[in-house]
Order: C-alpha cells, then sequence, then structure tokens
C-alpha cells in the first residue's frame, strides 16, 4: 500500500515538472514587437492675394494720376490716368503672393485691348488716334521669385504662369502714348481709354 502511493506522488511531481519546465522553455524564446506613434491630420491651406502695402505708382513727363489706385487682397481698382503728349506714361508696380501651402498656377487670364471713346465732332477720328499704334498697355514681370517659378523678368503675365507656395512676383502695369507719336497723333478733343481691366484666377497646379 505504503509503495504504490510512493508511486503516484513520484509519477505527479513528475508531471507537474515537465509542465513547468516546458513554460520555461517556451518563455526563453519569446520576441515581443511593439508599435507605438500617433497621427493627425494637417490640412493644406489657400492663400493667393496681392500683397498688403507693395503698390506703387509712377509718372513720365506730363502724365498724372489724379485717383490713385486702392489695394484689397484681391483688387485693385478705380484708378484714373491722364495722358496729355507723346512720351507720357503712368504704372503701378505690385508683388502677388502665394503665402499658402499649395503651389498655384494662373489657371484664367483675361486682358482685353483697351478701347477708346471720343468727344465732339472728332469723336470717331480722335478715338482711332489714340487707340492707334501709338497707345500700349502691359502687364509683366520685374521682379520677385521669377526664376523659382520658371519665369522671367520682363515677360509678360501670361496663361500657366507659376506661383508656388511660400514665394511672390512683383508685376508692373503700365499705360503708355509713344514717345514717336508726332502732332498729327494726338486727338483734338479728350478721348476715354477704356478696358483696362486684367483678370487673373490662380488654381492649384497638380
Amino acid at each position: 500500500m505504503t509503495s504504490k502511493k510512493t508511486i503516484a506522488i513520484v509519477a505527479l511531481i513528475a508531471m507537474v515538472t515537465s509542465v513547468i519546465g516546458g513554460f520555461v522553455v517556451y518563455a526563453s524564446i519569446a520576441a515581443t514587437l511593439d508599435i507605438q506613434g500617433s497621427a493627425e491630420f494637417q490640412p493644406e491651406s489657400w492663400n493667393v492675394k496681392f500683397k498688403a502695402g507693395t503698390l506703387q505708382s509712377d509718372t513720365t513727363l506730363t502724365a498724372t494720376i489724379p485717383q490713385p489706385p486702392t489695394l484689397s487682397d484681391t483688387v485693385i481698382s478705380d484708378f484714373r490716368i491722364v495722358l496729355t503728349q507723346p512720351g507720357d506714361s503712368a504704372r503701378f508696380t505690385f508683388f502677388i503672393e502665394n503665402t499658402g501651402s499649395l503651389d498655384a498656377v494662373l489657371s484664367t487670364f483675361t486682358a482685353l485691348d483697351p478701347s477708346c471713346v471720343g468727344t465732339g465732332a472728332t469723336a470717331v477720328a480722335d478715338a482711332a488716334l489714340v487707340c492707334g499704334s501709338h497707345l500700349t498697355y502691359t502687364f509683366r514681370y520685374i521682379g520677385g521669385d521669377l526664376a523659382v517659378n520658371g519665369l522671367s523678368a520682363n515677360s509678360a503675365v501670361s496663361l500657366n504662369d507659376r506661383l508656388d507656395a511660400g514665394t511672390e512676383v512683383q508685376v508692373e502695369l503700365r499705360l503708355e502714348y509713344s514717345s514717336a507719336a508726332t502732332a498729327a497723333d494726338l486727338p483734338e478733343n479728350p478721348v476715354t481709354i477704356g478696358n483696362l481691366g486684367r483678370t487673373l484666377v490662380y488654381s492649384v497646379r497638380h
């Protein structure tokens, strides 16, 4: 009787030892892989506009600007220019900036030819003289981050021009009556010059 109990106890001890031994072996070949981190959504920003405080103007000879333009983030307006003789010119310079995080491209550009309306008995002839080959109205780049955007100084503002994020370009808007004009090329009565507006629409460049 005693010997059977002894055998049973030995067998139980052997079984427990075997289980513990198996657990120890399994633990010794385990590897812990841990992944940690965080995430957030940071939206892109879009901000293409006229740069505040950069609008300047000047004239040559007898040209005047009796009503200077006003500038907001998206509009330059309400200016009035008076030209009186050959060689007269007036110009405005300002910056266009992209302070957002998205690259931009000039996707729509509207630039009409100046139109002339004369007054008095010589209205038609005067309008033809002023809006003939002696009047020029240009819109071109003159400074800023031109090289970065693949642009060059004195090149005309054109469709598909780039304005990359964090860059700015300086442009010039100039109305001029040629110095090569003679007295015969001048109107007898005042002529109103219209269609001086320019519309620029920038979109995300893909």
